[in-house]
């Protein structure tokens, strides 16, 4: 990799964080619009709620169509999938048309997408609501993150991030949660109704608070013209950096998500617990994230990137390991909160790592980190549905407790080779 760009004054790394890493910021990344930042976060929280909803329902599902637990994991699939794939565009389209413009315009379509779940008959209709959804909720997050990267100097990126994605997880809590709590008294129909109304509101608050504030222009120009999309492209996965990022980044969906999606039916199996115990179970999944996002500030000084990396991975693999026991019932929900801090811990730096990739087209390179990120997750979940119709839920487990700590290791080893 080429010498560095020395850093700006206000653009320091913090202790741990990687000097080479710092890039200058565009020219308007001088005020940080806090209030802005608030409503990219609520979004975040719908958009994180609905991509998380089908874990508590796969059991639901499952009893309800009477297919296995694999086959009602496409509900997770299906979502996953489009999420992925639909960055590819929602990327672009933000360097060229403005982040924060695109994802109020995806907030209110997503009132449609999101709702036609409601009055799904059928599995495979089921599967295509979630399709659908997942192509319009796929622009809020990396959109929202890319704009945090054109605001925030990369010194204080890191705590800005965190703090952001607690509406992020904040929303994983409400929809692991709340699928399972109210599944029973609503029905999953419901459900999605409820989130199309979240949808709508904070929707109407992009909108008010886009019409009220100028923004600067968009960052990157050049049209959308597939040849130059091709190279945009192509230029990114020359660069070492990307492509040991998103490397990680879709072998850890793959293998975490690829598992924890089905930790609700082997809860609903093993223990017998009915959906609204199950859902607060996995709500404790949320907790970890939420440790982490408060505590983060003392953590990366005293960690850095490489330290979060090696305890997220290796914390990760010993909960699961554990999980693959059967271990009491009590100590479930602290083995839960135990995996949301440990993946936290790791994917949060991927994820500030992933808005140094490329600084002059943030968009496309966080767009394409997370449809790496959510292609892994899709593929994870079908092959986790396979391994656990064929084999039993501790080998899913067992599978994941040994290969998450090698990913962690790997891309440590790996990125202190970049800056040799």
């Amino acid at each position: 990799m080429g010498r560095p760009a020395p850093a700006m004054d206000d653009e320091r790394p913090l202790p741990g964080q990687d000097a080479a890493m710092i890039q200058a910021q565009p020219a308007e990344a001088t005020a940080v619009p806090v209030r802005s930042i608030a409503f990219l976060a609520a979004a975040s929280f719908v958009s994180a709620a609905t991509m998380r909803v089908g874990d508590p329902l796969v059991p639901l599902v499952s009893e309800e169509f009477h297919v296995t637990a694999g086959e009602a994991g496409i509900v997770v699939t299906a979502f996953a999938m489009a999420y992925g794939i639909c960055q590819l565009l929602w990327g672009p389209l933000g360097d060229r048309f403005g982040k924060f413009k695109l994802v109020t315009v995806v907030m209110l379509l997503s009132v449609l997408t999101v709702g036609c779940a409601a009055f799904t008959e059928t599995m495979h209709g089921l599967a295509l609501a979630r399709l659908v959804a997942g192509t319009t909720a796929a622009a809020v997050i990396p959109l929202s993150m890319a704009f945090i990267g054109d605001h925030v100097p990369y010194g204080t990126r890191q705590a800005v991030l965190a703090r952001f994605l607690s509406g992020q997880i904040m929303g994983l809590v409400f929809g692991q949660v709340f699928a399972g709590v109210f599944a029973d008294y609503v029905g999953w129909r419901g459900v999605f109704v409820l989130l199309a109304g979240l949808y709508l509101v904070v929707g109407l608050l992009l909108l008010r608070d886009l019409l009220r504030h100028r923004l600067p222009p968009p960052v990157l120009g050049g049209g959308m013209r597939p040849a130059v999309l091709a190279g945009r492209y192509l230029d990114l996965c020359r660069r070492p950096l990307a492509r040991l990022v998103l490397a990680t980044v879709a072998l850890e969906g793959l293998l975490f998500y690829g598992t924890f999606t089905f930790v609700a039916a082997w809860l609903r199996r093993d223990y017998g617990l009915d959906y609204l115990v199950v859902g607060a179970i996995l709500g404790f999944f949320g907790l970890g994230g939420l440790i982490f996002a408060w505590s983060v500030g003392r953590m990366v000084p005293r960690l850095g990137e490489r330290g979060l990396v090696l305890a997220g991975g290796t914390g990760v693999g010993v909960c699961y390991a554990i999980l693959a026991f059967d271990p009491p019932l009590p100590a479930v929900p602290v083995l839960v909160t135990a995996l949301g801090l440990g993946f936290y811990m790791m994917h949060n730096t991927l994820q500030v790592n992933a808005t140094q990739m490329a600084s002059e087209m943030r968009g496309l390179a966080v767009a394409v980190f997370a449809s790496f990120f959510f292609i892994g997750q899709a593929i994870g979940a079908w092959l986790g549905g396979g391994v656990v119709d064929a084999a039993g839920f501790p080998a899913l487990f067992a599978g994941a407790a040994l290969l998450l700590p090698v990913l962690a290791c790997t891309f440590v080893a790996r990125k202190a080779r970049l800056r040799v």
